[in-house]
């Protein structure tokens, strides 16, 4: 039952999408385009590095917790096993220092993979400025194309229908590498003149060494024939 339910909920989603996406289209001069941001993301090789640096950490943290988890296990179990050997005054000291770390271990995982947890904090610092770079590109792209709407087609935002003509992925996917092709020129280019100063100071400073060595030699010559 409740998945009908959720079932109509859906359809009724998508049927309000596509009626709203269709009034907007019969308007006059109405400019709509749609990009994929997975499809982008997944072509940009800033992206993926750091998307793999994200997963081996969360990946460590998980094996970490993971490893935790089963040594408690086992210290309760070996616990059980000592129980018939001890009193019943070590046992409870044992098992609360077995509770203890359990509770830390629950604290430790709350603090990787809770609601404000590290996984956030480093998406935000690893995931999110590319992100961000996508956006910042649609916005470029929106403002000289004159587009009234651009949807997230890999969004929550289902399309049941679109045109590949609407597609404007490749166009900011182009822009950013583009951008990045500018910026790796322009660090090279930089780099470059940098180095040609540091040849050139080098330059001066052996023509320096020499002129001041020939000075010397001029002035002991000088001396010798004296």
């Amino acid at each position: 039952m409740h998945f009908k339910n959720s079932l109509k909920i859906v359809l009724f989603t998508h049927l309000f999408l596509f009626v709203s996406i269709s009034k907007m289209m019969s308007q006059k001069n109405l400019r709509i385009g749609y990009i994929d941001m997975e499809y982008i993301l997944e072509n940009l090789d800033e992206y993926n590095l750091a998307n793999q640096e994200y997963s081996l950490k969360l990946e460590k943290w998980r094996k970490e917790i993971e490893e935790r988890s089963k040594k408690i296990e086992q210290e309760y179990e070996e616990l059980e096993i000592k129980r018939p050997l001890i009193t019943s005054t070590i046992y409870t000291e044992f098992k609360k220092e077995i509770d203890f770390k359990k509770i830390q271990l629950e604290n430790y995982q709350q603090k990787r993979f809770g609601a404000e947890g590290d996984w956030i904090t480093q998406e935000k610092i690893l995931i999110q400025p590319i992100q961000d770079e996508v956006l910042d590109a649609v916005k470029k792209i929106v403002e000289k194309n004159k587009f009234d709407y651009i949807f997230d087609k890999s969004s929550a935002i289902v399309m049941l229908y679109s045109e590949k003509k609407y597609d404007i992925s490749e166009l900011v996917l182009k822009s950013i590498l583009r951008q990045e092709k500018i910026e790796n020129l322009q660090m090279n280019f930089e780099d470059e003149i940098k180095q040609k100063r540091r040849d050139s100071l080098s330059k001066v400073k052996e023509l320096r060494k020499l002129s001041i060595q020939k000075r010397r030699d001029s002035i002991l010559n000088a001396r010798k024939n004296k």
